[in-house]
């Protein structure tokens, strides 16, 4: 009987970016650079009060929201590239995290969403 090698599951993680309007598309270019298919771009808007977003460093209340799906071992890279490219140590441009998925159902799935099966 033949041996078939599937490639090894890798952990997932949920990678949300809230950016300034129009920057969303930076984003998504540097995941698929990365290998990254799946995300999404959705207009956003900032309803918390003055006081929230005087301390983000918001000062623009229209923002772009990226969710997609990343092996664990592309993350760090792609927060770099993200943070390099839209400058988000500076105070106002946006943030950029990670959730861990722990609950995708079935391997199908998993491999699925991580672009290993298509």
């Amino acid at each position: 009987m033949d041996d078939l090698k599937h490639p090894a599951v890798k952990r997932i993680k949920l990678l949300v970016a809230i950016v300034d309007r129009g920057n969303g598309n930076d984003v998504v270019e540097i995941l698929r650079e990365s290998g990254v298919t799946y995300n999404m771009i959705s207009p956003a808007y900032c309803a918390s009060g003055s006081d929230i977003m005087d301390y983000l460093g918001l000062s623009n209340p229209e923002r772009d929201l990226v969710i997609s799906v990343v092996t664990e071992d592309k993350v760090d890279g792609i927060l770099k590239k993200v943070l390099y490219k839209l400058d988000l140590d500076e105070p106002g441009n946006g943030y950029a995290f990670t959730i861990p998925i722990t609950g995708v159902s079935g391997p199908l799935a998993l491999r699925y969403i991580s672009g290993i099966y298509e």
